[in-house]
């Protein structure tokens, strides 16, 4: 099933879900954080090496601070960046709706001629389809789950598909 270009839907990135800072402030102390934590570690296995140490645990701590900061960079890249695949995401379109709640999770793409029915709550998506009813939670910021909700409530208008805020009872 082919999922529609980004260019004629509205892809809706659900980000870190912290609501104490900015996703781009969030994205950029990934980076800086990694950054700096590379560096570090780089510094502290060169330097352990040359000296010719006999403290192992002393390289192995390089490594693992090295491994943290590859976390961080990882972090910043693939799961807070809006453009990345693999970031956790709602895109909305006129032949369906694609769901991502997790790095790790695949996506799931649903064809409006399919959806009988969409269920709307706190932090969550509910579509019944031919298959039966799937709930998908997810964490995002506030103002961004309005606009998915809004989004997913106006393109449903259009189709004639029945929606229950679960939210309002």
């Amino acid at each position: 099933m082919e999922t529609p270009s980004i260019e004629q839907s509205q892809r809706f990135t659900l980000g870190s879900g912290d609501i104490s800072m900015s996703e781009k402030t969030a994205i950029k102390l990934n980076y800086i954080a990694g950054g700096l934590m590379m560096i570090s570690s780089l510094y502290y296995i060169i330097s352990f090496v040359l000296i010719d140490t006999e403290f192992n645990y002393k390289i192995i701590s390089g490594v693992l601070f090295f491994l943290s900061a590859c976390i961080f960079l990882f972090r910043a890249h693939f799961e807070l960046s809006p453009s990345s695949r693999y970031a956790p995401h709602f895109l909305i379109s006129d032949t369906g709706i694609k769901i991502k709640t997790g790095v790790f999770k695949n996506s799931v793409f649903f064809n409006w001629d399919d959806v009988k029915k969409i269920e709307i709550g706190y932090y969550l998506i509910g579509i019944k389809d031919k298959t039966g009813l799937e709930y998908f939670p997810y964490k995002t910021r506030k103002e961004t789950s309005i606009q998915i909700k809004s989004a997913i409530e106006e393109m449903t208008t259009q189709k004639g598909i029945e929606v229950h805020n679960l939210s309002r009872r």
